[in-house]
């Protein structure tokens, strides 16, 4: 039987997401085929959860003991949103390690974590995104010149990062410099971008027999002012699939996000953000590890297109066992 190490945790405020990703896995993984192991890391510890007690990895060969018994792993399906695993960081690893995983390699994660650097990627190959700004903490600049080229109202996020935490919307020229400063965090980047006013949706895509399958359209109805962290995971929005969108402007969408898979040489399964403004569509941002919650949008999008929990997340370790 297959043993798989559904790694969760991370370094990162998304380390609460990435434990209900990861409870999603090892609920609902086809336990006829995969035998699976709960594993979490974090900045103190590396664990492995056998029969309900915790072991240390043996990080020179992502390992643990029990008993006088060495267990060892064929795959890795990864759950940390944030780093380190979600950066290409454990991707590395896990290369030294031998042990495939269930994301992009280590260029793709590094790429497509680094919103700027992706949105030049998906811009040098014909995708729309929306006007931004990229700063770095301590960079000396012109709060007239970003509004000039971003307008208002804008959003502030941090280059680096994922789930909403860090972002704002900005009305008043007044509140640019307090979003600039949460935004810049840990990481010290932050990323302006021009508010795009339209339909906002999301697509998850997956491997399938070897190639990029996309799966129905959400639209995204958030209660407050944007899709920001109680938008995604505490039930302020309302998630609508398949999105009502013109039938061209859904086929289109679809397209777009299986190029995005190609281009960016992705594995698994990811999600993109669009905004659709007068049936054009901007892309937002490029999941590579998307939330995957029971209550997540992939699962949702599955279950619209007739795939199983279970069905889906043998879909995806089948992406990397036969690809």
């Amino acid at each position: 039987m297959i043993k798989v190490a559904v790694i969760s945790g991370g370094f990162s405020e998304e380390s609460i997401i990435s434990a209900r990703s990861a409870a999603m896995v090892m609920n609902n993984i086809d336990k006829q085929r995969f035998s699976p192991v709960l594993v979490k890391i974090d900045r103190e510890s590396w664990t492995a959860e056998w029969k309900e007690t915790w072991y240390p990895i043996d990080k020179n060969d992502f390992s643990f003991l029990v008993n006088g018994k060495k267990h060892h792993f064929n795959l890795a399906f990864m759950m940390i949103h944030g780093t380190p695993g979600e950066d290409g960081i454990l991707q590395g690893y896990l290369e030294l390690m031998g042990i495939p995983y269930t994301t992009g390699d280590v260029l793709n994660m590094a790429l497509t974590f680094d919103k700027s650097a992706t949105k030049t990627a998906l811009e040098q190959n014909g995708f729309i995104t929306a006007p931004s700004v990229l700063l770095f903490r301590d960079e000396i600049f012109s709060k007239n010149g970003i509004i000039a080229k971003v307008g208002l109202p804008c959003f502030v996020k941090p280059n680096r990062g994922g789930s909403s935490f860090g972002a704002t919307r900005v009305d008043k020229e007044e509140d640019l410099m307090m979003a600039i400063e949460k935004a810049y965090g840990t990481k010290g980047e932050a990323l302006i971008e021009s508010f795009i006013a339209g339909t906002e949706v999301t697509c998850g895509v997956i491997n399938f027999r070897g190639k990029a399958r996309s799966l129905p359209i959400t639209e995204i109805v958030p209660h407050n002012v944007f899709f920001d962290f109680k938008a995604k995971y505490e039930g302020a929005s309302d998630e609508i699939t398949p999105a009502r969108l013109d039938t061209q402007v859904y086929s289109e969408v679809q397209r777009q996000c299986e190029r995005i898979f190609q281009l960016l040489h992705c594995r698994g399964m990811i999600r993109v953000d669009f905004l659709i403004q007068n049936k054009i569509p901007y892309v937002m941002e490029v999941n590579t590890v998307p939330g995957f919650s029971e209550q997540s949008i992939i699962p949702q999008q599955a279950a619209v297109d007739g795939i199983s929990k279970t069905e889906l997340i043998s879909m995806v370790i089948d992406s990397v066992l036969i690809p």
